[in-house]
């Protein structure tokens, strides 16, 4: 049962991996998109990398894994959205 928990652990922990790059890679290619000409944003998907880290760190057998909680601080969208109470105040300003 034990092995049975690390491997969906990892599994949880590889989709958040696999959503951090994604956002990174959203950013990288409306960067390039702006520098082209092109206004066309993609999206970025936010607090999902957090809930599949933390999934994984309650599942997870291993007594250190405080590790696995540091994926989320790599994630970009996660990032963007510290930035969401100052746009809300801005809009509420505007109106």
């Amino acid at each position: 049962m034990t092995s049975v928990r690390f491997i969906l652990s990892i599994v949880l922990l590889l989709m958040a991996a696999y959503l951090v790059v994604m956002n990174w890679g959203c950013v990288i290619v409306s960067w390039w998109k702006k520098n082209r000409g092109i206004y066309w944003h993609s999206s970025m998907v936010p607090f999902v990398s957090f809930i599949l880290a933390m999934l994984a760190y309650l599942i997870c057998p291993r007594t250190d894994k405080l590790w696995l909680l540091s994926l989320p601080l790599l994630d970009i969208a996660n990032w963007n959205l510290l930035w969401l109470p100052v746009v809300l105040i801005r809009e509420v300003r505007k109106r």
